[in-house]
């Protein structure tokens, strides 16, 4: 009897999950490929934690801020677009050491895209590596990232983000790239 109860629950189960697939669906997007192949292929959810890693003169305002600090920009923006922004600027006194110190604690924390301003980049090869590792995809913004050193394919950035007229540009340049990622399709440009 048990038995028969048992196999009937799951008949109807079934044919209620059956009778649940009607309409149309539609194709997932593209996953994005990363350049090394060893980042993330794609996707994420939208309230994702995005970190960002910026240079110590980024902390104030510049000229082509309109008075709005970078990492404040950042911050608001990627808010405002529905992601979760950790912002960190690296200390005047060790650039180098602070953004590789951050590259891995935005890991650690379950970054899943890093926006990334280099000091200097051949010195964050070991933590962007640790990044690509753990599946985040990294984004350099402005300079380009190592070419050397990164698991023998001489790649490490997955992609760039070049630096424009103003830092309202850049930022916008920088979260489109983010939201593609998101929706798990290579961003336009690149």
């Amino acid at each position: 009897m048990r038995r028969t109860l048992v196999s009937a629950g799951l008949m109807l189960a079934a044919a209620i999950a059956v009778s649940g697939c009607t309409g149309t669906t539609t194709a997932a997007p593209t996953p994005v490929q990363s350049t090394d192949l060893t980042s993330s292929d794609g996707g994420f959810d939208q309230h994702a934690v995005i970190g960002v890693v910026l240079l110590p003169a980024t902390a104030t305002p510049g000229a082509t801020s309109g008075g709005v600090a970078l990492p404040d920009r950042f911050r608001s923006d990627l808010t405002t677009a529905g992601f979760r922004p950790d912002v960190r600027v690296a200390s005047a006194t060790d650039p180098a050491g602070s953004q590789t110190s951050d590259i891995r604690d935005l890991v650690r924390r379950g970054a899943k895209a890093l926006l990334v301003q280099a000091a200097d980049p051949d010195a964050l090869t070991g933590a962007v590596q640790t990044a690509h590792d753990a599946g985040v995809v990294v984004v350099a913004l402005g300079d380009p990232l190592p070419s050397s050193g990164t698991g023998g394919d001489g790649l490490s950035g997955d992609y760039r983000v070049q630096g424009a007229d103003s830092d309202a540009a850049t930022v916008g340049r920088a979260i489109a790239v983010v939201e593609s990622l998101q929706r798990g399709t290579k961003p336009a440009g690149d």
